[in-house]
């Protein structure tokens, strides 16, 4: 028998737990209870229970501190946190020392009998005292999960599209469902939060998603399955016309008990979007598209809701007037290699999208999306290097955004960010090209030198070349070559007793007239009296 400890500063709670199990049916027996952190401690030391169920505040020695020291005592000791507070800090702690279950007060008799049930489980597989027969059955059962999870991530996935147009009975045969012919629909249960960000988070909350999901859907569906792809929770659902209504009220009550859930983490939220019905598991494409651009309005509509219906079909944002003029504005504001300037085209595209009176969350999606691309395809094309995994990271931490401001400003800092590294990296890339430049130009300035040999020496495009020419120097290209040869006839003039027509052509200029208007303009004196004056 795994013996249990239960621990609460509340006798009326200790009491309430230990009636509320049937402990001898699951294997276990409550060898203590203690109303303190200190008494609980103490139990734990002399009956060294396998499982404590404690309060996470108690006097003396608070749940955390004593899974701590719990945890010292016997690493396998498993801990059962129940607690009426929903603080950021005592879960994240929780969850960090390895808790196997956080339950919220009141505590539901089904939802601690299935917790403990997992445990005694996990405990005889530990120890290897599953019969042959249970050792079967739980290697089917691994397999049958296995594959089910694969048919409905291949859904998710758009893989093996094919698939659909397979009858129910071999799709059930296949991948171990019980479908019916009936109603099938897709529903898409979103988290959001930076806490979600941590592995261990999402899967403490994946296990509430499935602990709920068994409770509240099992009696109004022939089938029904759950898959996650980060803090996205897709259901899969199989049922009868006539429990659409019930299905529609358990599937509230499951994102109520997400929210519940939720409330222990620290700004996060959940969100559950309803795909359309449809009679075929063809339809479950269409389903999943629904439901994914219903889940992209919470930017707009808020979280915490039930999303579901139809939004209005509208042309592409890439090929708004909108998106146009911000093309323009923002490619000119990344060439000039000034970050203000691009951080001010983004925050100028926030405000007016965010004006538009009947914005969806699918176009501010679509919208991150594009800038994204815009800023990609503008780097590549001028040979900046940033990030490798940009377009992916970018991705996965729009995510956890739950609202249209919050995802601009995060689409904001992540491009100004990386473009901020990048400009500060290619001004140092682009000097030593200047420099070769330059040095050429010191060794050939007497022979005719174009722009474009110039930027092929840089390996810069002419235009780009002509831009960063400028930005370092002051001056264009063609002003930087004449200045140099000035230069020399001056000091030739100075130095030497050389003709002017030979001085002419030795800075590369083959009109003496020409030179010595260019002279002029550029020294104020034509070259002879230049050499008069300081020869």
């Amino acid at each position: 028998m795994l013996k249990v400890l239960i621990a609460d500063d509340e006798q009326k709670i200790c009491q309430l737990i230990e009636k509320l199990v049937c402990w001898e049916d699951l294997g276990m027996q409550v060898a203590a209870t203690a109303e303190n952190g200190v008494e609980a401690l103490e139990m734990i030391q002399k009956h060294l229970p396998n499982i404590v169920i404690t309060d996470i505040r108690m006097p003396g020695c608070d749940g955390l501190e004593l899974i701590r020291m719990g945890k010292e005592l016997n690493p396998g000791m498993e801990f059962v946190i129940i607690s009426g507070y929903r603080h950021f800090e005592y879960a994240q702690t929780a969850i960090r020392y390895g808790v196997s279950a956080y339950l919220l007060k009141p505590i539901k008799k089904d939802e601690l009998t299935e917790t403990l049930k997992k445990l005694s489980g996990k405990f005889r597989e530990e120890t290897e005292q599953l019969s042959l027969e249970e050792k079967v059955k739980l290697t089917m059962k691994t397999d049958e999960e296995t594959l089910r999870q694969t048919f409905l991530s291949d859904l998710v996935f758009r893989r093996n599209k094919t698939r659909l147009q397979y009858s129910l009975e071999q799709i059930s045969q296949e991948f171990h469902f019980s479908f019916c012919p009936g109603k099938f629909s897709i529903a898409i249960l979103k988290m959001d939060g930076r806490v979600f960000d941590d592995p261990k988070n999402l899967f403490f909350i994946a296990e509430k998603a499935r602990n709920a999901m068994d409770r509240l859907l099992g009696a109004y569906t022939w089938e029904y399955e759950m898959t996650s792809v980060g803090s996205f929770f897709y259901f899969l659902l199989n049922f009868d016309e006539k429990h659409q209504g019930n299905l529609h009220r358990q599937m509230k009550a499951l994102l109520d008990e997400m929210r519940i859930q939720g409330g222990i983490f620290k700004d996060s939220a959940a969100t559950m979007a309803l795909g359309t019905v449809c009679h075929e598991l063809s339809g479950l494409e269409l389903s999943l598209k629904n439901a994914r651009r219903m889940i992209e309005e919470r930017l707009i509509a808020g979280t915490g809701k039930l999303l579901e219906g139809d939004l209005p079909k509208r042309e592409s944002f890439a090929e708004s007037s909108l998106f146009a003029e911000f093309n323009n504005r923002m490619s000119q504001s990344l060439e000039s290699l000034e970050v203000f300037s691009v951080r001010d085209a983004m925050i100028e595209l926030k405000t007016r999208m965010l004006a538009l009176p009947d914005v969806t969350g699918h176009e501010i999606v679509q919208m991150s999306k594009e800038v994204c691309n815009l800023y990609l395809f503008f780097m590549k094309n001028y040979r900046i290097r940033i990030e490798e995994d940009f377009l992916e990271s970018f991705l996965t931490g729009a995510e956890n955004c739950s609202s249209a401001a919050e995802l601009f400003d995060y689409l904001i800092r992540r491009i100004t960010v990386s473009y901020e590294k990048a400009a500060r990296l290619k001004r140092q890339d682009e000097n030593r090209p200047i420099r070769i430049v330059k040095q050429y130009v010191a060794e050939h300035y007497g022979e005719p030198i174009t722009l474009e040999q110039a930027s092929a020496l840089a390996d810069l495009s002419p235009a780009y070349f002509s831009t960063v020419f400028k930005k370092d120097t002051g001056m264009t290209f063609l002003e930087y070559i004449s200045k140099v040869r000035m230069d020399m006839a001056k000091r030739l003039l100075k130095e030497t007793n050389r003709t002017v027509a030979d001085i002419c052509r030795t800075v590369g200029y083959s009109d003496v007239r020409y030179f010595s208007k260019t002279f002029a303009k550029y020294s104020g004196l034509k070259p002879n009296e230049y050499r008069k004056l300081y020869s």
